[in-house]
Parts: C-alpha cells; structure tokens; sequence
C-alpha cells in the first residue's frame, strides 16, 4: 500500500510540473514548482506546495528509515495535488462565476420606473439590466436616476423605462462603462477588464454575458467585480 501511494504522488507530482509548466509558458525542467509556489496568485496554496515539494524531493532521493519511506504521501496529499493541477488545466471561467439569467431581476422598457426602483430597493440592487426581449438595451442604475433627478425630469407614478431611455443607455456616462464577453471567458481576462477601466478613470460596473460575446445576443448573465476571485489564476 505504501509503494502505491508513493508511486501515485510522484506521478501527480509529474502531472503537476506539467501542468505549471503550461502555465507559466516555461520549461518543467527549470525548477518550475518553486516558480510556481512564487507566482503571486498561488499565494493561498504557497505553504502547502513547499510541503509537497519537499516530499517529493524525499521520495525522490529515496530518504528511508528501517527499509520504508521517511515520509508516506495521505490521500489528503494527492487530493491537494489534483486540485492545484485542475486550477492550472481548467482555469475557472465567466459562465462558472456570472449570475445567471434565471437568477437575475431585469425590467422592460415598458416598465413603470417607480415601480422598478422600488422592486431594486427591496433586493438591495444598484442596477439591474433592461431587456427588449432577452436582449440587454440598457441599465437601470441608482446613479443614472440621480442624474435624471438633478435634470428636473417630471417623473411620475405612469413614467415608463421608455421615457427617459437614454438616461439607462450602456454609454450614457462616460465615466461608467459596461463590457460584453462570452461565458467562456476566463476570469483572468474579466479581472483584467474591471483593473485596466479602473486605471483610465472610467469604471466597469458591470459585464453582461452573451453566446457569443456580443451587445446583439441573448444575456446569459452577468459579472460584477465583487464576484472576481481575489486568488483567480491571473498571469
């Protein structure tokens, strides 16, 4: 049992040095697991990929006591491995992140606004999506109502979303911005989105999520930075 388990880790360790290899677009052969443990997204891993190593370099050197391995790799161990090498083949992606279509709260352009704001106070939301069929035409936010407040716009109770459209069009304020992509995006690619908007002084709020990527398909969720992973796998 113990030669099986040994022989099990060092061949995901092997996987492993692959796999980082991929990853960091280096050759496995130099010293990447230490390159590895270093890369700044691996932080939350960092002490137990050390741990790992440094088994591997016992196995490897074949450190024994009385005949038997001086250190015997657990299932935990080899669990973590497969984890890691998972995180590094299948990195996570917008459609395993985004809210879902089903699970979001979008109004029409025929929606009372009213009625709609209140709805977003209820749920606690900033700005919800508004659709011309599944099709996303604009963003009813709490920032662009601001704006159609201190412009004296008469609202009333029959006000529709239609009324005052071009208050909720995605480019309505130059300093808010909204990014369409595909739900194969990987979220290193989203976190790059919402940091380099940041840096032009213009804030993504929100990325909408469509087949294909683009403003003409169905939305089939949406991405905001407080669902970013602060470890996501970002070169």
């Amino acid at each position: 049992m113990a030669r099986k388990e040994v022989a099990q880790f060092l061949e995901n360790y092997r996987r492993l040095e692959a796999a980082a290899a991929a990853f960091l677009r280096a050759d496995a052969r130099s010293g990447i697991i230490p390159r590895l443990i270093r890369h700044p997204k691996m932080a939350p891993y960092r002490e137990e990929l050390d741990c790992c190593r440094e088994v591997r370099n016992l196995l490897t050197h074949e450190v024994s006591i009385e005949g038997e391995p001086a250190v015997l790799p657990g299932a935990g161990m080899n669990a973590f491995l497969l984890k890691i090498i998972d995180l590094l083949e299948n990195p996570p992606r917008v459609g395993g992140r985004m809210t879902k279509r089903e699970q979001l709260f979008v109004v029409r352009e025929d929606s009372l606004l009213l009625s709609a704001l209140l709805e977003m106070e209820k749920r606690n939301l900033s700005r919800v999506p508004i659709l011309d069929g599944e099709r996303v035409v604009g963003m009813l936010s709490t920032e662009a109502v601001f704006r159609l407040l201190l412009d004296r716009f008469p609202l009333s109770e029959e006000t529709r979303v239609r009324h005052v459209d071009s208050y909720f069009a995605l480019d309505a304020a130059p300093t808010v911005a909204y990014r369409f992509v595909a739900p194969e995006t990987l979220l290193e690619d989203a976190e790059k989105l919402f940091s380099h908007a940041y840096g032009r002084n213009c804030k993504i709020r929100a990325i909408l999520v469509t087949p294909a990527g683009s403003p003409t398909g169905n939305l089939l969720g949406v991405l905001s930075p407080g669902l970013l992973p602060l470890s996501g796998l970002v070169h």
